[in-house]
């Protein structure tokens, strides 16, 4: 599987998830919101935030019932270039999806570590394309897809040269529920593309990205809010800074618990071996030259003698020596 890099971060393989705190508009327009998202995101833990960045008119024709309410939450420039700052003071990657080509150039300017590609651009060939052409680190979400479309859109990324890609699965429903998530597309998308996979949450169940990790998800996103009763579409099923800080903690636990995937004892199995395992014993007094059979020997704990795989092996030999009841056979004491 590629490895992809982020801002001298690795994903995939056996590398932590990545955890992407998925502000997106849920600063309602207002910077000193999204810089207190910044805060609350790098405190729990985040590897990125990540927001997203447009001109409405760009987009969305100005007669969509749409228009309005991203017009309103829209955010210039300016203030993605100083959230681009800020973020970089806090020590926290700044991430930004761009809807719109001039938003792509502008988001290349500042210097953005990667790229994110929205579900509702899954097929936008022309704006995958180009974004590609900037050889930086693509993260594709696929809501609404299909294997057919990520093939079109990786193919697009590799066309120009861009291999440096992560692959999202999603459901494009808000909230989705759970019931709906069908996590076992992470293992066939991994399977056939062979690069970091992840999931884009865009639910409030926590178990979801739980499952998800434990089955291998590289990347997590999911939204987040200050304030679930702030308004706007997102922020009712957003998890809270202080629950996300423990969910991240849970990655990180069943990122250790998954393991390496070998089945060997561990060196905490290995301290026990004796107590749980179990030996050929005396199951009563034996004479030196007495001959071992089943009614004088036993299978019991502990377990530094001759393994009991061995038992058919045993039976027949004879005793060199006066060998007590309970007490260990070894090799050594028969013949």
């Amino acid at each position: 599987m590629n490895v992809l890099e982020i801002n001298k971060k690795k994903i995939g393989e056996i590398n932590p998830t990545y955890f992407i705190a998925e502000a997106g508009l849920n600063h309602n327009g207002q910077i000193d919101i999204a810089k207190k998202m910044i805060d609350n995101a790098h405190n729990a833990g985040a590897d990125a935030i990540k927001f997203q960045t447009y001109k409405s008119e760009n987009f969305l024709s100005e007669s969509s019932e749409y228009f309005d309410f991203f017009k309103n939450v829209e955010l210039t420039y300016d203030d993605f270039e100083n959230l681009k700052h800020y973020a970089d003071e806090r020590g926290i990657t700044f991430l930004s999806t761009p809807f719109d080509f001039q938003s792509a150039d502008f988001l290349e300017k500042i210097g953005v570590s990667a790229f994110k590609i929205a579900s509702s651009d899954l097929t936008n060939i022309p704006l995958i394309e180009h974004i590609a052409k900037m050889n930086l680190p693509m993260i594709i979400s696929t809501g609404l897809g299909t294997l057919d479309e990520i093939d079109e859109s990786v193919k697009a990324c590799n066309s120009v040269g861009n291999e440096k890609i992560a692959i999202l699965h999603c459901v494009a429903d808000y909230p989705a529920n759970p019931e709906n998530v069908n996590l076992d597309a992470l293992i066939t998308m991994k399977n056939k593309y062979q690069v970091p996979i992840g999931y884009s949450d865009n639910g409030e169940s926590t178990i979801v990205d739980e499952v998800a990790v434990s089955l291998g998800a590289d990347i997590i996103e999911k939204h987040f809010t200050l304030d679930k009763k702030m308004e706007g579409p997102d922020h009712s099923f957003s998890i809270l800074p202080s629950d996300m800080k423990q969910l991240i903690a849970k990655f990180r636990l069943i990122k250790k618990m998954k393991g390496h995937g070998g089945k060997i004892p561990n060196d905490s199995e290995k301290n026990n071996k004796i107590a749980i395992r179990k030996s050929i014993t005396c199951s009563k007094f034996i004479k030196n030259g007495e001959n071992l059979s089943i009614n004088n020997i036993a299978i019991k704990r502990p377990g530094n003698g001759i393994e009991p795989k061995f038992w058919s092996e045993v039976i027949g030999k004879k005793a060199i020596r006066d060998i007590d009841k309970d007490e260990l056979i070894n090799w050594d004491d028969i013949l």
